[in-house]
C-alpha cells in the first residue's frame, strides 16, 4: 500500500493522503490497547499462565502493528490489523458471555469493567478503520497537512484521557500498604522480618498453618485495611493461642455448611453475583443478631460464608465475620487477625453487591459505599494461611480445588 502524498497547488502547503491521516490515528489507538494489555498481564499470570502469555502476545502484536502502519503501511498490514483485533474482540465477548473455555475455572464468566470495555471499543475502531482503508476509494484523496497534525493531536489527547481513567479505575491489582509514620522503615507492618517469618501455628483447618500477614501481599483494587494505623506488633503467646482457637472452632462449627444446600436451608443467600469464581452468602438473621448486640466473632453463626466455584462444584472457602459500623473490630489474635473493608462496591438498597464502581459510577438502583469491616477465616490453603487478609479470586479457586467437598452445584 504505497503512501503517496498528492502534490497540492503550487500556492498551497503540501497535502497528505487521508490514508496517512487515518493510519496514524489508528496507530495511536493501537498503542493504547497495547498499554492496557501490558498493564493487566501480571494479574492474568496470577490467574493462569496461559492467560498472561496471551495478554503479552496481544500487547506486543498491537504495539508492533502501530509502528508498522506508520513506517511501512501496506494492504497485508491492514488485513492483519483487522483480523487480529476482530479475533481479540470475539474472545472478549465469549469470556463475558459463555465464560473461560480453558484454565482453572472453565465456564467462569469474566466481569465487565471500564478498562477492558474501553480496550474492546478501541480495538473495534482499529477494525473499522482498517476496513475503510481497504475498501474505500476516498482513502487516497488529499487533505491539508495541518489536518494531519490536528487529527493526531485530538486522537492522542482523547486516548490519553480515556487510558488514564482505565488504568486508575480498572488497572492491575494494588500492593497493600498501610499508612506508616515517618520513623518506619518502609514496610506497612514495620516488624522484624525474621521474627514474623518464624511464626507458623498449626491448625485443624485444611487451610494449614497460621502465619503473619505478608506486608507485600497483593490486595484487589478497592480494598484497604479497616484501621488507618499499621498493625506492627508481634502477637503474644496468648494471642497466638486465641488465633488458633478461632480457626479451629470456626472449622468445627461450619463443617455442616460445606453442603451448599445446608447453608441455604439455614438462611444463607448470595449477596454477590452467583456463578462468579467466588460468591459471598449472607445470613440476614445472624447479621441482625450481631446488630442487636450479639457477638461479632460467633463461630457457630458466622454472618457470611464464602464459596469458590470449582470444576466439580462449589467448595466452602471461608467464614467471613462482619462487624457493624461502630461496633469495633475484635482482634483476639492481635495482628494475626486483621480486618479490612471494600471501597469500590456498588450495592443495592438491601446490601446486595451488583458490581464495581466504574468511571461512570454505579448501575441504576445501586450506590457506592464503604462496607462494614470484615475478616476471613479460610478453610482452603491460600497463601498466608487461614487468617490471611484476602486473596485474588483465582487463588481462592485454585486452593479450593485442593480440598475435599461434598457434591454441590455452582454457588
Amino acid at each position: 500500500m504505497p503512501d503517496t502524498e498528492p502534490a497540492g497547488p503550487s500556492d498551497a502547503r503540501p497535502a497528505v493522503s487521508a490514508r496517512k491521516l487515518l493510519g496514524n490515528c489508528l496507530a495511536i489507538i493501537s498503542v493504547a490497547t497495547a498499554v492496557i494489555h501490558f498493564a493487566v498481564s501480571g494479574e492474568h499470570f496470577q490467574e493462569y499462565w496461559l492467560f498472561g502469555v496471551f495478554m503479552l502476545v496481544v500487547a506486543w502484536l498491537q504495539l508492533a502493528w502501530a509502528i508498522g502502519i506508520v513506517l511501512r503501511p501496506s494492504r497485508w498490514l491492514l488485513w492483519g490489523g483487522a483480523v487480529v483485533n476482530a479475533g481479540i474482540i470475539v474472545i472478549y465477548i465469549i469470556t463475558r458471555t459463555v465464560g473461560d473455555v480453558i484454565g482453572p475455572t472453565p465456564h467462569d464468566v469474566e466481569p465487565f469493567g471500564f478498562g477492558d470495555g474501553l480496550c474492546t471499543v478501541l480495538e473495534a475502531c482499529v477494525v473499522a478503520g482498517c476496513c475503510w482503508l481497504l475498501l474505500s476509494k476516498a482513502a487516497d484523496r488529499p487533505v491539508a497537512r495541518e489536518h494531519l497534525a490536528g487529527a493526531q493531536a485530538a486522537t492522542g489527547a482523547a486516548t490519553v484521557v480515556l487510558l488514564s481513567i482505565a488504568l486508575v479505575a480498572g488497572g492491575p491489582e494494588m500492593v497493600m500498604s498501610a499508612a506508616a509514620s515517618p520513623s518506619t522503615t518502609g514496610t506497612s507492618m514495620n516488624m522484624a522480618a525474621s521474627a514474623a517469618s518464624a511464626i507458623s501455628l498449626p491448625t485443624g483447618s485444611p487451610a494449614g498453618n497460621i502465619t503473619m500477614p505478608d506486608a507485600d501481599m497483593q490486595m484487589m483494587t478497592g480494598m484497604r485495611m479497616a484501621s488507618s494505623a499499621a498493625c506492627t506488633a508481634l502477637p503474644t503467646a496468648a494471642q497466638e493461642r486465641a488465633a488458633v482457637t478461632l480457626v479451629d472452632t470456626s472449622w468445627r462449627d461450619v463443617q455442616k455448611f460445606r453442603s451448599l444446600a445446608a447453608a441455604k436451608a439455614a438462611g444463607y443467600t448470595p449477596i454477590t453475583p452467583t456463578g462468579a469464581r467466588v460468591v459471598h452468602y449472607l445470613n440476614l438473621r445472624y447479621y441482625l443478631a450481631t446488630l442487636e448486640g450479639g457477638p461479632v466473632l460467633n463461630s457457630a453463626e458466622p454472618q457470611s460464608l464464602v464459596y469458590a466455584n470449582t470444576p466439580r462444584g462449589a467448595v466452602l472457602a471461608a467464614a467471613m465475620f462482619i462487624s457493624p459500623k461502630g461496633r469495633g473490630t475484635p482482634q483476639p489474635g492481635g495482628c494475626l487477625t486483621q480486618w479490612h473493608v471494600h471501597t469500590n462496591l456498588c450495592q443495592s438498597r438491601f446490601g446486595v453487591v451488583v458490581g464495581l464502581v466504574t468511571a461512570a459510577g454505579c448501575p441504576a438502583g445501586s450506590t457506592n459505599k464503604v462496607t462494614p469491616p470484615m475478616i476471613h477465616v479460610w478453610f482452603v490453603p491460600i497463601p498466608g494461611g487461614p487468617t490471611a487478609i484476602d486473596a485474588p479470586d483465582a487463588q481462592v479457586v485454585r486452593a479450593a480445588e485442593q480440598v475435599s467437598s461434598p457434591p454441590n452445584g455452582r454457588a
